[in-house]
């Protein structure tokens, strides 16, 4: 029994690695496409809701399985964001984690 409800949060937090990919890959193609589109605002709008309709729906479908595995799954979507970000600015992931705020001018 706790075997499978640690399988299933390890599952979990794998489906928030693919949601991740699926969601912000998606954002970085529509970024690349938008200037090439005939009608870029409703590629932008499509886009849009395609991406946040499949990362929605999986994450209700992962919310069935309990608090955990939700966990899991939104920390997995959280650290590929953040290594994804990391990466693309150039920065490491502690360069993040050691950056000062700054204050609102």
């Amino acid at each position: 029994m706790i075997i499978n409800s640690i399988m299933i949060t390890v599952a979990a937090f794998g489906i928030g690695l693919l949601l991740s990919a699926v969601h912000f890959g998606g954002l970085w193609l529509t970024v690349r496409m938008l200037p090439r589109c005939d009608r870029p605002r409703m590629f932008f709008w499509s886009s849009y809701l395609g991406r946040y309709g499949i990362t929605l729906w999986g994450f209700a479908q992962i919310v069935s399985y309990g608090g955990a595995p939700f966990v899991s799954a939104f920390l997995g979507f959280y650290l590929l964001r953040t290594y994804a970000l990391a990466n693309h600015c150039g920065m490491g992931m502690l360069d993040i984690v050691k950056m000062k705020r700054t204050g609102w001018k």
